[in-house]
């Protein structure tokens, strides 16, 4: 399935879709920003007229090591280097260098966890309403790949979009747990290996693939949940 037409945020920005009931108000406060930052990043948006469905860009916090505040975690490859990670993700190899302070660019090596600087997410979701499927497909050249899943629990998904807003991972690299959630943290995909706080809904993939999903998806990608 193609991406969604959506938004297309700058660099050290995420996507927010609108709910019910928001304001620019609350929405700066649940990212640790202000509502004039919000303004200046939207300058064509009435703050007293917000839609839902309407997507806004939201101003991050400046990542600094260790925190990786932005949460933006990504998992070393064998054969990742700075500079293919960066093209990987349409960001320059020195902004990961300072992400990334007291990593030597040579001494990158398979399992090391690196914070990534948040740009326009290079991949979108688009999930089954039952659970079942978890397809993720590349913008530049529209390649899909399908893996399977389960929900934790009966029923089916709600159909829209959401924005993946945090990514969790348990020590252990490549063999700990890990996790995507999705605004507003009540909806996220999730690996067999559960981590020990886990809560909410899931959908569950084998580990295998949860760590291809993992990386493959940075902060601000947007999932869409099928009509039918």
């Amino acid at each position: 399935m193609p991406c969604p037409k959506t938004k297309n945020c700058p660099t050290a920005s995420l996507p927010y879709i609108v709910r019910e009931g928001d304001s620019l108000y609350k929405i700066a406060e649940s990212y640790s920003t202000t509502v004039e930052k919000i303004m200046m990043a939207n300058v064509n948006v009435n703050p007293y007229n917000l839609n839902p469905g309407q997507i806004l860009c939201i101003p991050l916090p400046n990542e600094e090591y260790p925190s990786c505040r932005t949460t933006n975690y990504y998992i070393a490859q064998e054969g990742d280097t700075f500079f293919t990670i960066g093209q990987k993700f349409g960001v320059d190899t020195e902004e990961i260098i300072n992400a990334n302070m007291g990593i030597e660019p040579e001494n990158i090596y398979t399992g090391i966890i690196l914070c990534i600087p948040v740009a326009p997410s290079p991949v979108c979701i688009t999930l089954s309403r039952e659970g079942t499927r978890i397809e993720i497909t590349d913008k530049k050249n529209g390649r899909t790949k399908t893996y399977e899943s389960t929900l934790t629990s009966d029923g089916v998904l709600i159909p829209g979009r959401i924005v993946l807003t945090k990514k969790r991972l348990e020590a252990g690299g490549v063999e700990g747990a890990k996790e995507l959630l999705f605004s507003p943290y009540e909806f996220g995909i999730r690996g067999k290996s559960q981590m020990k706080d886990s809560g909410g809904l899931f959908v569950v993939t084998d580990d295998n693939s949860m760590l291809e999903i993992f990386n493959a998806c940075p902060v601000g990608t947007i999932l869409e949940v099928e009509e039918t």
